[in-house]
């Protein structure tokens, strides 16, 4: 049975009588009765590369990069996809695979590090982020309840992946890796019992510590220095992100997935399942417009897929190659990358089957697949390529086609910040450049503005 947010909200609106709707709940009903809704961006991050012979369909010539002259597109109506990436099957005529994008500018080898979304090089040794990643600054050009969340799946035991996201430099935002921490942090607040009792406690907690920071800071005056001001900071936007979720308490009970023993599995993959069901909850629930899931990112030898039968570590079928068609791992990684799909074909259902407005929610939303290192399992960055599903009803050039830009350093070669540039520009912002720059390209030809070609 199809949901419609006009149904959750004429409820909403019922029972509130006369009282106003918070601002959110006004912007959501909007949508529900057909005006312009904002853009949404989904951004899934999976580790250890993603060769580019494995996002070509078997029946299109393969060209390595330093082999393409010109950019070209062939329609995917005329060709099966290739197998790790059959789940999209049906949704064909809204999917796009890039290829030849570049990104020397994030280093390579064995990992980048996490600077994938930020385009920018760290190391392990310091993985501090250098600038506000394109997630987040989507986020804040078309806010929800918050600009962004961050969710995702670890092979071990951690609660937050921290060099991913980030809101400024040196500002790392959490991908949280817990399903049932993040159910919490971005649900609790409507899902009675215990849970919404400690989402109480945690918001009264918050403003003491405001309280009591603002008085410290007081009194010591000008000797307080940066540090406690970045403390309070902290704090006030942590407390004014509770005051947000109270506010809009029951649209959010309304689009909450349910709990189930996925959200606390120690079973990898079972997480992940759960951590999809919970991005996808956040988009419909208005809660945010741009949701990041990582799938192991930045592990490089791991073990993250049991749970589907792969009993290798994402390291050793790594070495087995994967930029041949005939290489030892590409079963490995088909399989690993086909259950992956699948999940986002099933996030790509669920909001194809939630109206809003002319049509449905996944009209307006771009979902970016990617790997956390550019192409192969010890990375080049010489091409990084990506699959997108959605067009932003139509604001992009995408849907249905293979695209191929040509090779590294060659006349209308492009970078990936170029692309993040474009997605940036698809929601109003004019900005010409997006991360750090490469040296040895051109800036004006090949890292300047929007790719035109993708562009309406």
């Amino acid at each position: 049975m199809k949901t419609t947010r006009r149904k959750i909200l004429k409820g909403l609106t019922l029972g509130a009588g006369s009282t106003l709707l918070p601002p959110m709940a006004h912007r959501v009903l909007g949508n529900a009765e057909g005006k312009t809704s904002a853009p949404r961006f989904v951004f899934v991050i999976q580790s250890n590369g993603f060769d580019a012979i494995q996002a070509c369909p078997e029946s299109i010539p393969f060209q390595k990069y330093e082999d393409r002259d010109k950019f070209e597109t062939f329609a995917l109506a005329k060709h099966k996809l290739p197998k790790g990436l059959a789940p999209l099957e049906a949704l064909k005529s809204k999917t796009t695979i890039l290829q030849g994008l570049s990104g020397r500018c994030t280093g390579g080898g064995h990992s980048i590090h996490g600077g994938c979304l930020g385009l920018y090089r760290t190391s392990g040794a310091n993985t501090s982020p250098q600038s506000i990643t394109i997630d987040y600054q989507l986020g804040q050009s078309k806010p929800g309840i918050l600009p962004w969340v961050g969710v995702g799946m670890a092979s071990g035991a951690r609660d937050a992946l921290m060099n991913i996201s980030a809101r400024a430099p040196h500002k790392s935002m959490p991908i949280i890796l817990n399903p049932e921490k993040a159910y919490n942090a971005f649900f609790s607040v409507a899902a009675g019992g215990e849970r919404e009792k400690n989402f109480h406690l945690k918001r009264n907690l918050l403003d003491y510590m405001v309280g009591d920071v603002k008085r410290t800071r007081s009194a010591l005056g000008s000797l307080a220095g940066e540090e406690l001001d970045a403390y309070l900071g902290a704090y006030d936007q942590l407390a004014a992100r509770q005051y947000k979720l109270l506010e809009n308490k029951e649209i959010l009970k309304k689009a909450a997935p349910k709990l189930d023993d996925r959200f606390t599995s120690e079973v990898a993959t079972k997480r992940l399942e759960a951590q999809f069901e919970l991005a996808a909850s956040s988009l419909i629930g208005g809660l945010s417009n741009v949701a990041t899931i990582t799938s192991a990112a930045t592990e490089i030898n791991a073990q993250p897929y049991l749970g589907i039968g792969i009993d290798l570590s994402n390291h050793a079928y790594g070495h087995m190659g994967g930029n041949k068609r005939d290489a030892k791992g590409v079963p490995h990684y088909e399989k690993v990358r086909s259950w992956l799909f699948g999940l986002i074909a099933k996030m790509a259902k669920r909001l194809e089957d939630t109206p809003e407005g002319d049509g449905n929610m996944l009209d307006n939303t771009v979902i970016v697949y990617m790997s956390d290192a550019p192409d192969t399992h010890h990375s080049t960055c010489y091409e990084w390529p990506l699959v997108i599903v959605g067009n932003l009803k139509g604001k992009m050039k995408l849907g249905g086609q293979y695209v191929n830009y040509p090779g590294y350093g060659k006349p209308g070669h492009r970078t990936v910040g170029s692309l993040y540039t474009t997605f940036l520009n698809s929601v109003g912002k004019n900005q010409q450049t997006f991360g750090r720059i490469d040296p040895d390209l051109d800036l004006k030809a090949m890292q300047t503005g929007p790719l035109s070609e993708l562009m309406v």
